[in-house]
């Protein structure tokens, strides 16, 4: 039976925690798992936040979404696990500090493997036991440590090879915000490699997902998190659950790259722009002075766009992601 042999009873709300391992003191680490049954049928979302422990903005999201819903009026479940993955929480790092082989981002590793570490045992039990038995799942996350990020979704991957991107532009658009990511398959972050991430994984399995960031790392984004409750009420309501039309979400921007500006010197970091900002390739983002506040190195925009991503912090490395400019 899915959802951890959670059963989805209709007209009822259950709420319990399901271990599936444990630490090395041996307490056990256990799932929040809540399904939600309508009272008529209907398809399934499931709704999951905190795969990353230091992004806490989607987990209350999450938390606010499920202290609305009722099962009165639904015409198909939600099913949620709204801390995904409580070991990195416990620490508010984006991984299991105390892994293995340290350290171990659980979005590069799908679908997971049932006999393997503890966070690939984690990733599997949430592709196999929610991702493929939903209708529809949406992913929350927020920005890297250190650094904020402007609320968009992904539509990955913008192509239609394995026959799921009607679904996914549809509901990636109802969910209303600012700006829409069309992501080519098989786009790489830097040194990071995305095949395995939730998104390509699920799609590879003819499954319709979508993930939204928004918010810094380690803090709740306060001033954004209606704009994600309101994104999840609108997916429920076009997927036909809620039974209430979708609130208007003004103006969708939508970009196809995103461009990693980094710092050639370390030191101390002053930005001299900020989220949604316009700019045009040559203009100035960023200083980086010495300890004596010399500059150092003027960091510039490498092509015309809009700042996605900010660095937050004061100091950084040589080599430091300073901006994320999305064209």
């Amino acid at each position: 039976m899915p959802y951890l042999d959670v059963p989805i009873r209709r007209g009822e709300t259950l709420k319990t925690r399901v271990s599936i391992g444990e630490l090395a003191d041996g307490s056990p680490v256990a799932l929040p798992v809540v399904t939600i049954g309508g009272t008529k049928d209907g398809p399934t979302l499931y709704i999951q936040a905190g795969i990353h422990g230091d992004e806490l903005t989607g987990i209350e999201i999450a938390r606010r979404v499920l202290a609305d819903l009722r099962p009165d009026g639904l015409a198909g479940n939600v099913v949620a696990v709204p801390l995904a993955n409580v070991p990195s929480y416990l620490s508010r790092t984006r991984g299991f500090l105390h892994e293995e082989r340290w350290l171990i981002d659980i979005n590069r590793i799908f679908p997971g493997n049932p006999k393997g570490l503890l966070t690939e045992r984690l990733a599997n039990v949430l592709f196999e036991q929610f991702i493929r038995p939903a209708d529809f799942s949406i992913d929350l996350h927020s920005a890297l440590d250190g650094c904020d990020i402007a609320p968009f979704v992904y539509i990955d991957p913008d192509d239609d090879q394995n026959g799921t991107l009607s679904v996914r532009e549809t509901y990636a658009t109802a969910f209303g915000t600012p700006y829409i990511y069309r992501k080519k398959r098989g786009t790489k972050f830097g040194t990071s490699d995305l095949s395995r991430s939730l998104t390509t994984q699920a799609d590879l399995a003819r499954k319709a997902t979508m993930t939204a960031e928004m918010g810094e790392s380690r803090r709740v984004s306060t001033s954004l998190v209606p704009l994600g409750v309101r994104g999840v009420h609108n997916v429920l309501a076009a997927m036909g659950i809620s039974g209430r039309e979708p609130e208007p979400s003004g103006p969708q921007r939508t970009f196809t790259e995103i461009h990693l500006v980094h710092a050639e010197h370390g030191g101390g970091l002053r930005m001299w722009v900020d989220l949604r900002d316009e700019v045009k390739a040559g203009d100035t983002l960023a200083e980086v002075v010495d300890v004596f506040g010399q500059t150092v190195e003027t960091v510039r925009a490498s092509v015309d766009g809009f700042i996605l991503r900010a660095m937050r912090l004061g100091s950084l490395a040589t080599g430091a992601e300073v901006a994320w400019i999305a064209h």
